[in-house]
């Protein structure tokens, strides 16, 4: 292995840019590029709010505070390659590029395939310990898969909340639902912004539920009517149970 200790991620990274574009096609080098431009943003944005919610990491938040302040770095300029992880990669692919990059399904088809293949060379490099690659190469895959049907399945729920009956609800919720059970033409849904957990059974078609997954984030305003709870509004579908 070799020995990484002096290397950032800023550098690691634009390794990794520099050995796909001996390898691949411009358009597609094109691709990895831009991505790896969303990665490093949002690893400077979130990796210093990451370091204030560890305990343990009370050395690396002093470094950082001291580094930023004097020198104007940034934390992909001060840290490592051993600070890309599980979480980093579930939070960018999850959350961050949903949230500011999403633009197509083929896009997100991309930022899969790229995270992946990030993870893989990481490893392979020795930047990436064993363990920590085993869980992260497989959260990877997954939401590779899932990327790709979660703004599919945004785009069929904004449709199908645009059909439903505009009128009065005896009842209406906004919030972000976890998705805990799937039927044919309706998803159980638990809201956890409500600390009494409510589940709440929600019509939609049979198109969307099976397109759906357990453990997805909706956010949603939905209405009850009767006995039936229905969408009115989507906003945003993430495969991942919190954000």
């Amino acid at each position: 292995m070799q020995d990484t200790t002096e290397k950032t991620i800023a550098d690691v990274l634009d390794e990794f840019l520099a050995e796909q574009k001996q390898n691949l096609k411009p358009q597609s080098y094109s691709g990895y590029e831009t991505i790896m431009k969303y990665f490093e943003r949002f690893l400077d944005v979130y990796g210093p709010e990451r370091l204030a919610e560890e305990d343990l990491a009370e050395e690396d938040l002093d470094l950082y505070d001291e580094l930023f302040a004097e020198e104007d770095l940034g934390y992909c300029e001060i840290f490592g390659p051993r600070h890309i992880g599980y979480v980093e990669m579930e939070r960018f692919l999850a959350e961050y590029v949903i949230l500011n990059a999403a633009t197509s399904k083929n896009f997100l088809k991309v930022a899969g395939r790229v995270m992946h293949k990030l993870v893989q060379w990481l490893h392979e490099k020795g930047y990436m310990v064993d363990e920590v690659y085993e869980k992260t190469n497989k959260r990877v895959n997954e939401l590779k898969a899932d990327l790709p049907a979660t703004m599919e399945v945004s785009k069929l729920m904004s449709e199908y909340a645009a059909k439903s009956p505009r009128g009065n609800y005896t009842e209406e919720l906004r919030s972000r639902f976890t998705i805990k059970k799937i039927e044919p033409g309706k998803l159980g849904l638990e809201d956890f912004m409500n600390p009494e957990k409510i589940t709440v059974p929600v019509l939609v078609s049979e198109e969307i539920s099976s397109k759906c997954r357990a453990g997805w984030t909706v956010v949603l305003r939905i209405g009850k009517n009767g006995d039936e709870w229905k969408i009115l509004d989507s906003r945003a579908v993430y495969p991942v149970s919190e954000y």
